[in-house]
C-alpha cells in the first residue's frame, strides 16, 4: 500500500478564512486509489517552517509527499522554494514550465482577448528544485512539480481547487499503481450546453453502480465564455485488471445514455465528443 502525508501551505488556512476543501478531497481520491494517507499538516507561508514541516515529513518517510499551495506567482509563494531548501538543492528554471506557461498565456489571449505578457513573477512559477520534473496544468498557470528525494515522491500542486483537481486527476494518478496485475484507465467525455451542476446530478447513479469507478466532472470555463457556451468534460478512471475495464466502457455508455436524454440549455441539444485512451502508462 502507498503511504501519503499531506501538508497544506496558507496562511489563510490557519486563520479560517479558507476552509481547507483541499485535503478532504485529496483524502477521499487517495482511499479509492488503495492509499493510506496517514498525516495532514498545514503550516503558514514562512519559508523556513515550510521547509521545517517538508523536512520532518521526509524524516517519516512516507511514499508520496503532496504539497498544496505557494505555486503562484505572488511573493508570498513559497512552495518551491521551501522544498528546495528543505532537499538542500538549487532553484533551476525549467524550459519545460515556462513553455506551459507560455501556452496558458497565449491561450488566455486567444479566448478572452487578455494580452498577458510572461513577467519575472510569472516566470518564477518555472522556477523548480534541481532534478525537478513538471506537471501540465489544464486549469491555470502554475505547473505542479514532481521531485523524488530517496524514496518518497514529492508532488506540488496548486491551491486553488480547480488547478489542484485537474493535475491530480490528469498527472498525479498515474504514479498511484504498485500492483503489476492493475492498470489505469481512462475515459473522457466532453458535452456541451449542460450546466456542470445538472450533469453531476445526472450521472450519480453512476457513481453509486459503479463503485471501483471514478467519475469527476470538470468545467471548461474559459472556453464557455469564448465560444459563448457550456462545455464540461467528464474525467472517468479505474485501477483495475484488463478483464475488469469492461465496467469502464459500461459506465461510459450509460453516462452518454443519460447525456442524450438531457436536453441542455436554450433548446440546444449537447454535443458529445468521446476521448478515449485505453490505458494510462506510468
Amino acid at each position: 500500500m502507498i503511504t501519503v502525508e499531506i501538508i497544506c501551505f496558507g496562511n489563510e488556512l490557519l486563520i479560517g478564512k479558507t476552509i481547507n476543501t483541499n485535503a478532504n478531497w485529496l483524502g477521499k481520491r487517495l482511499v479509492m486509489l488503495g492509499a493510506e494517507l496517514q498525516r495532514v499538516t498545514t503550516i503558514s507561508d514562512e519559508l523556513e517552517e515550510m521547509a521545517g514541516v517538508v523536512r520532518e515529513a521526509l524524516k517519516r518517510k512516507p511514499n508520496v509527499i503532496i504539497t498544496t499551495g505557494g505555486l503562484g506567482p505572488t511573493f508570498d509563494d513559497m512552495a518551491l522554494a521551501a522544498i528546495a531548501k528543505a532537499l538542500n538543492r538549487e532553484l533551476e528554471l525549467n524550459e519545460q514550465a515556462v513553455e506551459f506557461i507560455k501556452e496558458r498565456l497565449d491561450k488566455l489571449q486567444k479566448e478572452r482577448g487578455l494580452d498577458l505578457e510572461l513577467t519575472e513573477e510569472r516566470l518564477g512559477m518555472a522556477m523548480v528544485p534541481k532534478g525537478a520534473s513538471v506537471l501540465k496544468n489544464r486549469a491555470g498557470s502554475a505547473p505542479g512539480v514532481i521531485v523524488k528525494e530517496n524514496d518518497t515522491q514529492i508532488f506540488s500542486v496548486p491551491g486553488v481547487p480547480s488547478e489542484m483537481k485537474a493535475i491530480f486527476d490528469y498527472e498525479i494518478v498515474k504514479y498511484f499503481n504498485l500492483d503489476p496485475t492493475k492498470q489505469f484507465f481512462e475515459r473522457s467525455i466532453v458535452v456541451n450546453h449542460i450546466p456542470e451542476s445538472e450533469l453531476a446530478k445526472a450521472i450519480s447513479e453512476i457513481r453509486e453502480k459503479y463503485t471501483t469507478i471514478y467519475v469527476k466532472t470538470h468545467p471548461h470555463s474559459s472556453r464557455a465564455s469564448a465560444k459563448g457556451m457550456i462545455e464540461v468534460e467528464i474525467h472517468i478512471t479505474s485501477l483495475c485488471s484488463e478483464e475488469e475495464s469492461v465496467n469502464l466502457n459500461k459506465a461510459e455508455e450509460e453516462i452518454v445514455k443519460i447525456i442524450k436524454t438531457m436536453k441542455g440549455t436554450s433548446d440546444r441539444k449537447p454535443k458529445i465528443t468521446l476521448q478515449n485512451n485505453d490505458k494510462i502508462s506510468n
